[in-house]
């Protein structure tokens, strides 16, 4: 099929989704509209054992109203992207450090090697990937550091005939499977089980099954839509990103080689290198955006010295690079405007309190699924583990206390909830940053994403069942 053909097709199924910024802003308007229908309120706060600040759970009042104003509506985009500023500056570092490597060609040459070599198995490199950033995500939670591998899991996998969504969901995907099911997630399993009250890490057996299960039918989902679109590429749901991006690379096959200089070898171990050093510093010594951000700019800085780029051709190729990752930078502080608007209005606490009370009107055999349904609401609003957990699990747990429901039910319905939907949410700011780097729209990847987040909700209500009957 020639490449008119594969248009006219794609033009002709194609369903018109709205643009990302688009999206976020009608979800922006209707938020403000809220703050004149909801009652503001708030509850109390104290600090726990462990020194995080929880909230109260029947300590809900209403306070004095605050709609928001044209102005402070406004206000709302900048003030988020103040608020992200270090996490956008990230993936604008990123961004160039991968432009300058991307013009030593050392990562084109490797990558080709890799490719090469990976003929006829690329079914078990998107199970390998995958597994690997489940398990980082289950250990470490991997957040934001998974920002850093997407550009070589979307070069591999277009090396390999996928698509860029193939290349992302390999990396972000695995990492939501373990940073969901968290067998040992220390920013929301051990948070929550701290306010719960229960041991450090229990129930870890459940946990790894639960993901296992998990992991098998997220592989299984990436497989069948990679294999669908190297067998027909229109399929793809950023196709025309693919057809911009068929040029070049038919540009870098003309000069196809899996030979590496001593100038490429070097550039591809500063790479490597400089991501184990971000890993451990962010890990071990406690590291920031800030920090990872500079030890990204010296691997840039080093990598086009090595390479033999001149001063200008150093400058050009980051400015190139951080081009690439203006869309989803931006997306970043759109996704944080909305819950501005929400703590300003003085309704966030007043939207949990709603959940709250419909969680304690169900039936005592529904409530652990309530739990799983109103932690995937909660968490467009909250999109952050360990702040979640403070917020919600108080609740939780005295609901939990009420109904007879096991603090670990608990703990699995707030993890399943506040972690598989962050692969769909439009205020993730990690989800954000990964579409960025990837130069994947927001509205082509839910259109992927969707489908194996309700696969994955599916998954974990049958295990919250499970917990539930087992009395976990």
């Amino acid at each position: 099929m020639n490449e008119n053909s594969e248009k006219q097709k794609k033009k002709k199924w194609d369903i018109q989704v709205p643009h990302t910024y688009f999206i976020i802003f009608i979800i922006l308007i209707l938020c403000a509209i809220l703050t004149y229908v909801l009652p503001a309120g708030s509850y109390d706060r104290v600090e726990n054992d462990t020194g995080r600040m929880v909230v109260v759970a029947d300590s809900f009042h209403e306070v004095e109203s605050n709609p928001i104003s044209l102005m402070d509506f406004l206000k709302a985009v900048p003030s988020g992207l103040e608020a992200q500023a270090a996490l956008i500056f990230f993936v604008f570092v990123c961004g160039g450090t991968f432009g300058i490597f991307d013009e030593t060609n050392a990562l084109n040459v490797g990558i080709n090697k890799i490719a090469h070599r990976l003929n006829g198995k690329e079914t078990l490199m998107i199970i390998a990937i995958t597994t690997i950033f489940s398990i980082l995500g289950a250990t470490m939670a991997f957040d934001p550091q998974v920002i850093m591998f997407i550009p070589l899991g979307v070069a591999l996998a277009r090396r390999c005939g996928y698509d860029a969504i193939t290349g992302i969901a390999m990396v972000l995907g695995g990492v939501y499977v373990g940073f969901s099911c968290g067998a040992l997630n220390p920013y929301t399993t051990a948070v929550a089980q701290g306010i719960a009250g229960v041991p450090l890490f229990s129930g870890l057996g459940f946990r790894v099954v639960w993901q296992i299960v998990t992991l098998v039918f997220t592989c299984a989902y990436i497989i069948r839509y990679a294999k669908k679109v190297k067998a027909s590429p229109s399929t793809s749901y950023c196709y025309e990103l693919e057809l911009s991006e068929k040029e070049a690379h038919e540009k870098e096959q003309a000069n196809f080689t899996t030979k590496l200089s001593v100038r490429q070898i070097l550039v591809i171990l500063v790479l490597f290198g400089g991501l184990g050093c971000v890993v451990y510093g962010s890990l071990k010594l406690s590291w920031g955006t800030s920090d990872m951000a500079a030890a990204f700019f010296g691997m840039g800085l080093l990598a086009g010295i090595i390479g033999g780029l001149g001063g200008n051709k150093i400058c050009t190729s980051w400015i190139k690079g951080a081009k690439t990752m203006v869309f989803g930078a931006l997306a970043i502080g759109l996704g944080r405007a909305i819950l501005i608007v929400l703590e300003n209005g003085m309704i966030m606490d007043t939207i949990v309190s709603g959940l709250s009370s419909l969680l304690q009107m169900l039936p005592s055999s529904l409530i652990s699924i309530g739990m799983l349904i109103a932690n995937v609401v909660i968490n467009f609003f909250v999109p952050s583990g360990s702040g979640q957990a403070t917020l919600v699990m108080p609740f939780m747990a005295a609901i939990a206390s009420l109904t007879g429901v096991t603090m670990q039910t608990a703990i699995v319905a707030f993890q399943g909830g506040e972690g598989f939907s962050n692969a769909v949410i439009p205020t993730s700011s990690t989800t954000n940053a990964c579409l960025g780097a990837g130069n994947v729209g927001y509205e082509k990847w839910v259109r992927f994403a969707m489908p194996m987040f309700l696969i994955q909700l599916v998954i974990c209500a049958v295990f919250t069942i499970i917990a539930s009957v087992i009395g976990l």
